[in-house]
């Protein structure tokens, strides 16, 4: 889930910063908690990887996960978080949603598709029956600078230009894609190992007998069996008992 995969492995002192704070992102999620407290979660990581940390944030949230993220990077807080509440001084500054705090109530922007040159001519006009022309600007809507970067690797993907440097894996990894199904398959495989535990806490229950028997049982590997049997052949006349 963490993108580490291709490196199951290597010794975890080989990682970098990067593949470290996955690492810690893993421990994190490891027992399956209904609430994450996660420190800088994308610090030290290249593009691909902040984009994976902050899809797995919102898949995790798409499961009724709480998620607490404190962070400086505010690009990714507006990218994963619903609520937000600055400190400033050990006091609470401002909170709210999102929308709440980000929204200019005293500015308008419309968006279209193109304008013909006539059209936008006529907008013109009206504008500046209205308006100052220091009141008002045309222009067009731009990306983010990480969009736009993960737009070209994901072409270079699509064009089986193969890099170890910011792909993981080889590829893209599959919860990065928005496709229903692909989600849907991703928290099925998610839910497994906790159908797998209570199926088996049910069976424990109905057969107590079978398991409390099974809890008795000591499983000896070759080599401590084998010195057991040699030390029960050697000591047989000695009457010494011999425990493991």
């Amino acid at each position: 889930m963490v993108g580490l995969a291709h490196a199951r492995n290597r010794a975890v002192g080989e990682f970098s910063k990067g593949m470290a704070r996955r690492i810690g992102l893993a421990q994190a999620m490891i027992n399956d908690p209904d609430l994450l407290i996660l420190d800088e979660p994308t610090s030290g990581l290249d593009p691909i990887g902040c984009k994976e940390i902050k899809e797995l944030i919102l898949l995790l949230k798409e499961r009724g996960k709480t998620v607490i993220v404190c962070s400086h990077l505010l690009s990714d807080i507006e990218d994963i978080c619903d609520r937000v509440l600055i400190l400033y001084g050990g006091k609470i500054r401002a909170s709210g949603s999102l929308k709440e705090l980000l929204k200019v109530s005293d500015i308008n922007r419309i968006t279209t598709p193109s304008l013909s040159p006539d059209i936008m001519k006529k907008v013109l006009n009206v504008l500046r029956e209205n308006f100052n022309n220091d009141d008002f600007k045309i222009d067009n809507p731009t990306r983010t600078l990480e969009e736009f970067f993960l737009e070209v690797v994901e072409q270079a993907v699509n064009d089986s230009i193969e890099t170890s440097g910011v792909v993981s894996g080889g590829k893209i990894a599959d919860y990065l894609q928005s496709e229903t199904e692909e989600r849907d398959q991703l928290l099925k495989e998610l839910s497994k190992p906790a159908e797998k535990k209570e199926a088996k806490k049910a069976e424990k229950t109905a057969n107590p007998q079978e398991s409390s028997h099974d809890n008795n049982k000591i499983n000896l590997t070759e080599p401590a069996k084998k010195i057991i049997e040699e030390l029960t052949t050697n000591d047989k006349n000695k009457n010494r008992s011999v425990g493991s």
